[in-house]
């Protein structure tokens, strides 16, 4: 398990107790700015149905609130939606607010996205997307143009908003896995768009992930891929921390 540092330090949020025990990543106690200390971080999860998940699995969304929640951490998700697709969670013992839509493209959540970002005001963007363009045969250029795009938007309506942009984890079809790595590829081009502003960090979500072990359709994690997610967002949030902490030093 990696070492977390995280960014805000302060009273976890409470959204009831946990019957089934969720694996903790350790953490280390950091000095936080005073700033960031002040209020919860407001995190929203974006993506699609590996975001969402179904009404029979609860997404990475909870062992990642859960490992936050168990390190004290003062976080809020957000998110106009707070159901999985068809329903769900099974267990609703984490903070439910997302914007995951089933299916959803790049383009389709770009109409969108300007929107929310306005609405629920997030100080971190955990974008997972591109599953769908490459199913539904969209082409990796326009892809990665599309998801430049979003961070355009995003910034237009929150200048100072944090991204982590996941190399999106691979499926059981090969072939389909082909065209995950290049686009995987263009993804960490994206990291050239940060600024001391608005950070873009590159998560690395296909390294590790079997989908033989960590999905229960080839394609959607089941509860140990969830896991496996949750512990390289919270080495983003690792990351974007380093960041903040290195700037308050200079």
């Amino acid at each position: 398990m990696p070492r977390i540092l995280l960014l805000v330090l302060l009273a976890g949020c409470g959204n009831g107790s946990d019957s089934q025990t969720t694996p903790a990543v350790p953490a280390s106690t950091t000095t936080v700015p005073a700033a960031l200390a002040e209020r919860p971080l407001r995190i929203m999860p974006l993506g699609d149905s590996i975001t969402q998940a179904d009404s029979e699995h609860d997404s990475y969304r909870r062992p990642l609130f859960k490992n936050l929640e168990l390190e004290g951490r003062s976080v809020d998700f957000v998110g106009s939606l707070s159901s999985n697709y068809r329903g769900g969670p099974p267990r609703r013992d984490f903070d439910l607010d997302h914007e995951g839509h089933w299916g959803w493209r790049v383009d389709e959540i770009l109409e969108e996205v300007g929107g929310w970002v306005l609405e629920e005001e997030p100080d971190v963007l955990l974008v997972h997307l591109g599953s769908n363009d490459v199913f539904q045969d969209q082409g990796v250029s326009s892809t990665l143009d599309e998801l430049s795009r979003l961070i355009d938007v995003v910034r237009d309506a929150r200048p100072d908003a944090a991204f982590l942009i996941a190399q999106i984890i691979p499926t059981s079809n090969a072939s389909r896995n082909r065209t995950l790595r290049e686009l995987n590829t263009g993804i960490a081009s994206l990291e050239s768009k940060s600024t001391e502003r608005s950070k873009v960090r590159i998560v690395d979500h296909f390294t590790g992930f079997d989908p033989a072990r960590m999905t229960y359709d080839g394609v959607h994690p089941n509860p140990e891929g969830e896991i496996h997610m949750a512990e390289r967002w919270l080495e983003g949030l690792a990351a974007l921390e380093r960041h903040v902490d290195e700037s308050e030093r200079r």
